[in-house]
């Protein structure tokens, strides 16, 4: 059998089938448990909607029971109990009058409070308030008071008045002529009412009813939160009243609406194949799958009516494909996956046949490059454990000898570097000292002429001076010469490292306003360490004036402090200058060279600071930076280092 078959077979046996069956248990299981919490949340939100129901419906209840005893129904029990003697009360129509007031205000707060109707014990409207208004009373009747409406000639709805439990609020189905849509359609609920006594009376002397709108069941059915795109369905449950028996209150689906008539055609038995009627009948609530097989089906019922058996059915469609898209994504995926990965084992299998001895070969040619003196890194590649220790003992063993290559030139050329300081400060003691000497002449000698001349030469007057300052000049270069030649060890003492900066700052700060640098810091304010502060002082002076020298009007020059990641003290200044060419940059710390123009420096700066830094045991770093200007590091130890201690 070829390597590249042995190396697919085992490739996809040991990853894809195994993902593939863990990935389809671990879906299914997921599935089930999804479809668990999917039903307890829906039937949850169904029960949230069930409880904003009886909440609502009991507010209705507590606030009709409390109008029937309001002091503007007691006030109209008189005209009731003369009715009920067959005779007028004196001030019937004030009273009627007053109390539809009353209730015209009522109803305009409550907004699911239909038609309001006070009854008398023979079911005749003595008073009727629609939507805030009275209507008149005008229809007369053998009695000598008018009505508001026609005389009532129902026995049936005289006789479920007159059962009615006194003081009580009672839910019934009024006359298709009491009701908000006549004979257009069933009313959505039924309506309240409320029989009236006095304290002498058993019986009722008259009624108070209410049409129930459901307008506000509209609005809770609106504000409901859809779980999962469920479509929400209620019906009312009525098998004493056959033609309301599953009659539909409310469908989002056709948008039918609760407040709106009802005709027979809506019926909930021909919903699902009647499994839903079948559903309740054997649970309160549950959940089943639809006929069609891509719906499922919560319900739960409900009973609104405390002294009715009536109930309503309260249900959600939630399409299948909502609660299942997750898994069948995944499942899709797992199936696209599979493709692939055996497509990428079959690439596998090619490329791992080939590249088997790859890695030895780069090994080999690599070691024949490095001794040819050609350096190149090996590219990772994949193989065995032992290769690759290999590889990475090999980069070990080339990165080290580099590293060991880089420090002997380093050390070669600190030494060459301190053993030029050293002779070169030899030879400037000894001329310094000689030329001090006529200088000092020169200058002694320039006072007494000075004092000799007439009053009025002013030409030789102004070439005496120029004589002095040519001479105070080279006695400046002198001092920097000796200062040079005079490195003595530095005296230690700790030291805050933002306030020797912030000094050195005040000292350079008028040169810094002629030249118009602005200086900016940055700086650890707990930064501490062991130095000569004169003589550090001494460096950052000299650093930040050639930093201000560099830099044009408007420029900055920053100054940042802090430690590095070798706790190494590291003070870096940087400007915005022209910078320095690579091929000079190395030979900015010999003495006496200087790229400032002449008369502007003697090149001795950077030398001197140089030796005192490390005297200090630490180093001075040139690098032009991102801005186009020079940048000049100074890294210390935090302490004075004992003898055999690195300065690197």
């Amino acid at each position: 059998m070829h390597l590249r078959t042995n190396i697919f077979l085992w490739v996809s046996l040991a990853t894809v089938v195994p993902l593939m069956a863990i990935v389809l248990l671990v879906t299914g299981y997921s599935e089930q448990l999804h479809r668990k919490d999917v039903d307890e949340r829906l039937q949850a939100n169904l029960s949230f909607a069930v409880a904003e129901f009886d909440r609502r419906l009991s507010f209705e209840r507590e606030v009709i029971a409390a109008l029937a005893q309001s002091p503007s129904v007691d006030q109209v029990l008189p005209v009731l109990r003369a009715v009920l003697t067959g005779h007028q009360h004196a001030e019937h129509q004030q009273r009627t009058r007053y109390l539809a007031g009353f209730l015209g205000e009522v109803q305009l707060i409550l907004k699911d409070v239909g038609t309001v109707r006070l009854l008398d014990y023979r079911g005749n409207t003595l008073a009727k308030v629609r939507d805030g208004e009275e209507t008149p009373p005008s229809f007369m009747g053998l009695d000598p008071y008018p009505y508001a409406e026609e005389e009532l000639d129902d026995p049936e709805f005289l006789y479920v008045l007159q059962t009615l439990n006194p003081g009580e609020v009672n839910y019934l189905l009024q006359p298709p002529s009491h009701t908000e849509y006549g004979d257009s359609g069933h009313v959505p609920m039924l309506d309240v009412a409320v029989p009236l006594t006095g304290e002498s009376e058993l019986l009722p002397i008259g009624y108070l009813t209410v049409n129930a709108t459901g307008v506000q069941i509209d609005r809770i059915l609106e504000l409901s939160p859809r779980l999962y795109d469920g479509r929400l369905l209620i019906a009312e449950l009525n098998p004493e009243v056959p033609e309301r028996d599953g009659m539909i209150l409310y469908d989002e689906t056709v948008g039918r609406l609760f407040s709106t008539a009802k005709t027979p055609a809506d019926n909930l038995h021909g919903q699902f194949g009647g499994r839903l009627t079948e559903a309740v009948r054997s649970a309160p609530y549950g959940a089943f799958d639809a006929p069609d097989g891509r719906t499922r089906v919560y319900y739960a019922e409900y009973y609104p009516y405390p002294n009715q058996l009536v109930s309503w059915v309260i249900a959600t469609r939630v399409d299948m494909a909502a609660i299942t898209a997750p898994f069948n994504r995944i499942r899709a995926g797992m199936l696209l996956f599979a493709v692939v990965a055996i497509g990428a084992s079959l690439v596998l299998a090619q490329v791992g046949a080939r590249r088997i001895a790859r890695p030895i070969t780069q090994l080999t040619r690599q070691l024949r490059d490095y001794a040819r003196g050609r350096r190149r890194r090996l590219a990772p590649v994949r193989s065995t454990q032992e290769i690759n220790e290999l590889l990475v003992a090999f980069d070990y063993m080339a990165d080290t000898l580099e590293r060991a290559r880089e420090e002997r030139d380093q050390a070669e050329s600190m030494l060459l570097q301190s053993a030029k300081l050293a002779s070169i400060g030899e030879m400037a003691a000894g001329i310094g000292h000689e030329i001090n000497n006529p200088l000092h002449n020169i200058l002694t000698l320039a006072k007494l002429i000075d004092r000799s001349l007439p009053p009025d030469d002013r030409a030789t007057r102004e070439d005496l001076r120029a004589l002095v300052d040519e001479a105070h000049r080279a006695s400046r270069i002198v001092r920097g010469i000796l200062n040079f030649s005079r490195q003595v060890p530095p005296h230690y003492e700790r030291t805050h490292v933002q306030s020797l900066v912030e000094q050195s700052l005040q000292l350079v700060s008028q040169a810094a306003r002629d030249q118009g640098v602005e200086f900016v810091s940055e700086m650890d304010p707990d930064l501490v360490i062991e130095c000569d502060p004169h003589q550090l002082q001494q460096v950052l002076i000299n650093l930040l004036l050639n930093a201000v020298q560099a830099s044009g009007a408007g420029d900055e020059v920053r100054i940042e402090a802090g430690v590095d990641e070798e706790q190494k003290v590291r003070i870096c200044v940087c400007d915005q200058g022209a910078g320095v060419a690579p091929e000079i940059i190395d030979k900015l710390f010999d003495p006496f060279f200087t790229t400032k123009p002449v008369g502007k420096g003697s090149g001795l700066g950077l030398s001197v600071s140089l030796g005192i830094i490390e005297h200090h045991g630490g180093t001075i770093k040139l690098a032009n930076n991102e801005r186009g200007g020079l940048t000049v590091s100074i890294v210390l130890p935090p302490r004075p280092q004992t003898p055999g201690e690195s300065s690197d």
